[in-house]
């Protein structure tokens, strides 16, 4: 019950869910509704269910202890197993296209040499490729999580290049990349200020990055904080398993990822754009139009919705100054 019940809370603190049908006007407002609904479903089964005793240790593996950067890809090589040729190309391509206007793709990737930097599964190495990069260079801390976008990149003749590296230690010459493209990835490392000084490092000058990572503040950012204590406790294959019983579909790991994940730094935008002054990267904000994506429903003026999504997300487009 505890994972049905964050589950449903989590989904609604978007500003939007596809699988469900609902306007925000007041997301504050709206939030503290759910929540006192979940609240009497909580006590209500507490009232009413017996439960069986539960032992964890049947879910745990021991073992000789990991690194951070292995738990990471370890997790996230899971999480993308379901990925099936849908999510690889035409998904991405819409996420993609959706946060990347058409004169970033024509002046900055298209026909240039592009560093996915952090690809994870490979899905958007494989959308910076069909956009019209002409040669994607994909790295990840383990083969295995982009093993499955390597097979299809070949099987398709699209001239992307995957290989292992750390992306707080890349194995790149100063100034190898026209565009650089970080999604999603900083934030789940060591050091967000390292990541941004090998991103600023292989990017060459009068060429241009796109980063993105967790923003801070608000309704939306504390309670992952909050979640992720909780889960702490609760092993993942037995959430996967629930999350399986209540029919959520396979792509959506995006719950997973933010209850395990083992660092999730969030980063206020004070503090992101004077690390990107002290780099001597300019800056410029990039608000997204997809319809989940924080940042839109803040420039839409949303009722409260700085009290619900704080800073929003950190979308930008940097270059060297």
């Amino acid at each position: 019950m505890v994972v049905i019940l964050n589950h449903e809370l989590f989904r609604y603190l978007y500003p939007y869910e596809p699988y469900a049908r609902f306007t925000h006007r007041d997301p504050v407002k709206m939030a503290v509704h759910h929540i006192k609904t979940l609240n009497v479903l909580a006590e209500n089964s507490r009232k009413g269910i017996t439960p069986y005793s539960f032992d964890s240790k049947h879910y745990m593996l021991v073992g000789k202890k990991i690194s951070v950067e292995k738990k990471t890809s370890d997790l996230y090589t899971e999480l993308w197993k379901p990925f099936e040729e849908e999510i690889l190309n035409n998904e991405s391509y819409k996420l993609i296209t959706g946060r990347l206007n058409q004169t970033i793709v024509k002046n900055y990737i298209r026909g240039k040499r592009v560093l996915d930097m952090g690809c994870g599964s490979g899905r958007y190495s494989i959308a910076l490729s069909m956009i019209g990069a002409k040669e994607v260079v994909a790295v990840d801390y383990q083969e295995k999580s982009f093993q499955n976008a390597k097979k299809f990149c070949q099987s398709k003749r699209l001239n992307v290049q995957f290989r292992e590296a750390n992306c707080l230690k890349l194995p790149f010459k100063r100034e190898s990349f026209d565009f650089v493209f970080s999604n999603g990835v900083l934030h789940h490392t060591r050091s967000i200020k390292n990541g941004l000084s090998e991103l600023e490092r292989v990017l060459k000058r009068g060429g241009k990055s796109f980063l993105y990572i967790y923003a801070k503040g608000g309704i939306f950012w504390e309670t992952r904080l909050i979640m992720r204590k909780i889960f702490a406790k609760i092993p993942l294959s037995y959430t996967q398993s629930v999350l399986d019983i209540i029919g959520m579909p396979k792509h959506r790991f995006f719950f997973c990822d933010v209850w395990y994940v083992p660092i999730e730094t969030h980063t206020s935008k004070y503090h992101l754009e004077n690390m990107f002054k002290h780099l001597k990267l300019d800056y410029q904000k990039i608000i997204s139009k997809n319809k989940f994506d924080l940042d839109r429903a803040i420039n839409s003026e949303i009722k409260n919705a700085a009290s619900m999504w704080g800073d929003g997300e950190h979308r930008y487009l940097l270059s060297k100054a």
